[in-house]
């Protein structure tokens, strides 16, 4: 992980940032997963969960271990199983994605004792002061706002290719919930292409928690390396800058990161994955 300073860049202590960081990362994990027609929530005392009911991992997911301290092993023992038993009752795979600072702190081994492994790498965090560093591209390249069911459309198709989805799962995912990325609020999700071309690059600013964060990027793999995902990644930092954000938040791949870092982004904590045996 990047040391950076103690104070981050807009003046706030790192400590802070990071809180901030993963407290956002969470909800907008929860908003996602709980906007599919089939959605379902589930919330206990320090674990909450989020499922759209369609067949993909990240898609479903238990987010968070935050227990008040005083909170006895048994009720946290019980709050496990019931967890477990939502899923098994949803028929869908699914992750626990780990907050960064769990409550109690020997959260992994109390999973393993009722069954979790510890899977995936680990999901750098990443953070950018506002205004960022904005890259020049290529002036062939138009970014718009999806508006239309046409734009979702193409999104879907994008996502699904680019995120390697099983067959015929997710085919309609922005256009299923089109009232959630049409409105703005809290999401704008941008398309990309070059020239004449089709679409072939998506990526989305969604707030949560009051702070805005970059997410659903991905381009198709024929269009790789064209400079699409820099032209959106830009439109969405100038955006953000506009309305007044001091930070903006993401989390990154192996294939991101190289991107993320030229944009002034910082890795400053990493994100943990635990999941049920098959």
């Amino acid at each position: 992980m990047d040391e950076p300073n103690a104070h981050f860049a807009p003046g706030l202590p790192l400590a802070e940032v990071i809180t901030i960081a993963d407290r956002h990362t969470l909800a907008v994990q929860s908003w996602l997963a709980s906007r599919s027609p089939d959605a379902a929530r589930w919330q206990g005392i320090g674990i909450r969960a989020s499922s759209t009911g369609i067949g993909v991992p990240l898609l479903n997911l238990a987010l968070g271990f935050n227990f008040p301290s005083n909170t006895p092993d048994e009720a946290i023992d019980t709050e496990i199983e019931s967890l477990k038993i939502f899923f098994a009752g949803r028929g869908v795979p699914w992750y626990w994605w780990m907050s960064y600072q769990p409550q109690p702190v020997d959260v992994r081994t109390r999973l393993e004792k009722h069954g979790f492994i510890y899977d995936r790498p680990p999901l750098p965090a990443m953070v950018a002061p506002l205004p960022a560093q904005f890259q020049p591209y290529n002036s062939a390249i138009q970014v718009w706002q999806a508006t239309t069911r046409t734009d979702l459309e193409a999104a879907s198709t994008i996502r699904r290719i680019a995120f390697r989805f099983p067959p015929n799962i997710a085919l309609d995912y922005f256009e299923a919930m089109s009232d959630s990325w049409l409105s703005g609020d809290p999401a704008k999700l941008y398309l990309a292409r070059s020239g004449d071309e089709p679409p072939a690059a998506i990526g989305a600013l969604i707030m949560g928690e009051g702070i805005p964060g970059v997410y659903v990027m991905a381009t198709l793999p024929d269009y790789g390396r064209r400079g699409l995902g820099k032209a959106i990644l830009t439109r969405i930092l100038i955006d953000a800058a506009a309305d007044g954000h001091r930070l903006i938040v993401l989390t990154a791949s192996r294939f991101g990161f190289p991107l993320y870092a030229q944009f002034g982004f910082k890795h400053i904590f990493d994100f943990d994955f635990f999941r049920l045996p098959d």
